[in-house]
């Protein structure tokens, strides 16, 4: 099969071809229809969350399962489904407290390889790394069955491949962490993938004031396209100034989308009184920010961090894919495709902002 493989950091991925093990226990082989190109893919391409190599990226898929490993049942050859790049034991005391997506027993994943220590991609003899547990930046992907969610074979998998991450980060975090209620006022520091999920989770939530806040006009339109209210551009002026006048007095959540310290001090001094700051951003691992403690604490300002929007993938993956069928929640327009000889072309337009989100086809030819 064809993979793209990163085998330095902050060098342009190889398009080559990759042998493919089959699957074992509790696995499954998933021949790849499509995968966002996502920020946390950048991230590692540039060294900044590193992680073995060489290795091949991607971790917002969807696909066909082409075999089953043993003990395989919730899952068979045919089914379209969902790659989730959560996986989890089951049985420690976050698992048993609906908290999943913060497991303490899947260090595994993290090390580059399956759960049993080894890996299912080589290439002339060389052990090619996974990522988290997926690699969606291949042809045909070995992943854990628990990671494989169903979905009805006529809905279209390039759109739904932004599932497995932006949507359940975005719309997670509004959903399950910061459990948005009617009425309430929602700010969104940075609007690609995640942030404008965050914006489609409040329109979801009956948020009163949806405020989102990038410095790209393109992606602000397609902001209020997907339900914001209001959209400020961070290159223009105080963006505290804007969001006061407003809300009068600051908002009741501000989703922090980047990962930056400065954008995360930025949503932090966007919340009012009694309301909270959700970081969702992938700040680099030495970032440190500061904030006013004495006002969080005259004002109950909370700041919390969001994982993964808190997801339970065997519930929420279906509960999203009901959003998406009714009309909720739009993919297609944040959507740009591209082949997988395309890849670092959409990297390149990914750090530029110029793309909310690009999709390899897999099997189209750049």
């Amino acid at each position: 099969m064809r993979a793209a493989v990163l085998y330095e950091h902050d060098t342009p991925l190889r398009v080559e071809e990759v042998e493919v093990d089959p699957p074992k226990g509790g696995e499954v082989l998933v021949r790849m229809a499509a995968s966002g190109v996502c920020h946390s893919d950048l991230h590692m391409l540039k060294g900044i969350h590193p992680a073995p190599l060489p290795a091949i990226l991607g971790h917002e898929g969807a696909g066909v399962v082409e075999e089953a490993g043993p003990g395989v049942t919730n899952v068979k050859p045919g089914d379209h489904v969902i790659l989730s790049w959560l996986p989890y034991c089951g049985h420690c005391r976050m698992c048993a407290s609906g908290r999943p997506n913060v497991c303490v027993n899947v260090a595994w994943s993290e090390s580059g390889t399956m759960a049993d220590g080894t890996v299912r991609f080589h290439r002339g003899g060389e052990r090619i790394h996974h990522y988290i547990a997926t690699s969606s930046f291949a042809e045909l992907s070995v992943v854990p069955a628990q990671c494989a969610i169903p979905v009805d074979p006529a809905l279209p998998l390039t759109e739904l491949s932004l599932m497995g991450c932006a949507v359940a980060t975005g719309v997670g975090a509004v959903l399950n962490t910061a459990r948005v209620r009617p009425g309430e006022t929602v700010a969104v520091v940075g609007c690609g993938g995640v942030g404008l999920n965050c914006v489609q989770g409040a329109a979801i939530a009956d948020a009163g004031t949806i405020i989102a806040i990038d410095t790209e006009p393109g992606k602000l339109n397609l902001a209020r396209e997907l339900g914001a209210t209001h959209a400020v551009d961070a290159s223009e002026g105080s963006v505290a100034g804007a969001v006061e006048d407003l809300t009068a007095g600051g908002v009741d959540h501000a989703f922090e989308a980047i990962g930056n310290p400065a954008t995360i001090e930025l949503a932090i001094g966007l919340v009012g009184r009694g309301g909270q700051a959700v970081l969702i951003g992938m700040a680099p691992p030495d970032a440190r920010v500061s904030f006013d403690a004495l006002n969080a604490t005259f004002e109950e300002i909370s700041i919390r961090g969001c994982w993964y929007g808190s997801v339970r993938p065997p519930v929420d993956f279906p509960l999203l894919v009901d959003l998406y069928q009714s009309g909720k929640l739009r993919l297609d327009t944040m959507i740009r495709t591209c082949s997988l000889e395309e890849v670092n072309d959409a990297f390149r337009a990914l750090e530029a902002g110029e793309v909310a989100r690009s999709v390899i086809v897999h099997g189209r030819r750049g």
